[in-house]
């Protein structure tokens, strides 16, 4: 069966300190495979590499993964070092989802360039992997300059831990087959995941890469609610306040409704070849945990 993982959402103002550590644990119980955050400067999210850290101590299980890291609004010396340390901290657990941000504020509260951000994050990531993995680094680039340098310490997972990446531009999709570990669709291209994946694997044939060794992944949002309306509501205030638009229908692309609702929609997304389905808990009362993991996980596994 696929594998299913929750992903961390909530804005700050609507959690308490200790629900972190309580959904990691609680994602660790139900038998989760995997737990998730979200990534953003200019928003008041907490920040994705130090939650998964606070669940790297508290759990001993699940993978732990950014959906998705805005990896290049950070130096990549001090990114590897921080994912090495996150890594070898929770024992080889670690993937990193790797972004390239939709939104000039992020860049801009960094004073980083937005533009040119995705060849900026190639280079990125063809550095980190020498750190990684070489001592007395030098490297120089168009945007990155780096001489005899040793970071430590080394990631547990070797090489290094998986990377994947996202978005649906045709360059995003390169990027997956040519070098990713693995790939992030967004919610609403999973019906046609098929015509995605094509694209990606005829990249990965002329990389000289196997797609097969390509995680499938997706996103999508999920409230429980046996009064449907309330759901699809609790998706549509998360999306506007962490997108500042509603793109398309929710509902259609969501996981919303009572609990058996809730598991046919996961089947269906489960259904186009994923996998791993990545949860994101848009609702943020914690009881929500209580009945996935009661009334919509066990269904799953039946």
């Amino acid at each position: 069966m696929a594998k299913i993982g929750l992903a961390w959402v909530n804005p700050a103002p609507l959690t308490k300190p200790g629900n972190v550590v309580n959904f990691a644990k609680k994602c660790e119980a139900m038998g989760c495979d995997s737990m998730w955050t979200i990534d953003r400067i200019a928003y008041d999210n907490l920040e994705p590499l130090t939650i998964l850290a606070a669940a790297a101590g508290a759990t001993q299980r699940i993978r732990l993964g950014t959906s998705v890291l805005l990896g290049n609004t950070r130096h990549p010396a001090h990114l590897a070092k921080i994912i090495a340390t996150l890594d070898f901290i929770s024992n080889g657990r670690v993937t990193i989802g790797l972004g390239f941000g939709s939104r000039e504020p992020d860049y801009k509260a960094v004073e980083i360039p937005y533009e040119h951000r995705g060849t900026r994050a190639v280079e990125q990531v063809q550095l980190m992997k020498r750190l990684w993995s070489e001592d007395n680094v030098t490297h120089k680039g168009h945007f990155f300059n780096v001489e005899n340098l040793s970071v430590g310490p080394r990631p547990i997972q070797k090489p290094h831990p998986p990377l994947w990446t996202g978005g649906s531009a045709e360059a995003a999709l390169k990027r997956a087959g040519t070098w990713a570990n693995g790939f992030i669709s967004g919610s609403s291209a999973i019906a046609d995941f098929h015509v995605t994946w094509d694209k990606i694997a005829s990249y990965a044939a002329a990389a000289g890469r196997n797609s097969n060794e390509i995680e499938k992944a997706s996103l999508a949002f999920m409230a429980i609610n046996d009064d449907k309306a309330k759901a699809v509501k609790c998706v549509e205030d998360y999306t506007m306040r962490y997108y500042g638009r509603i793109r398309t229908a929710v509902e259609p692309v969501s996981i919303v409704g009572s609990p058996d609702q809730c598991v046919e929609k996961i089947n269906y997304f489960l259904s186009k070849g994923l996998d791993t389905l990545i949860i994101g808990v848009a609702d943020p009362d914690p009881r929500q945990l209580d009945l996935f993991g009661e009334k919509v996980l066990p269904k799953l596994k039946a």
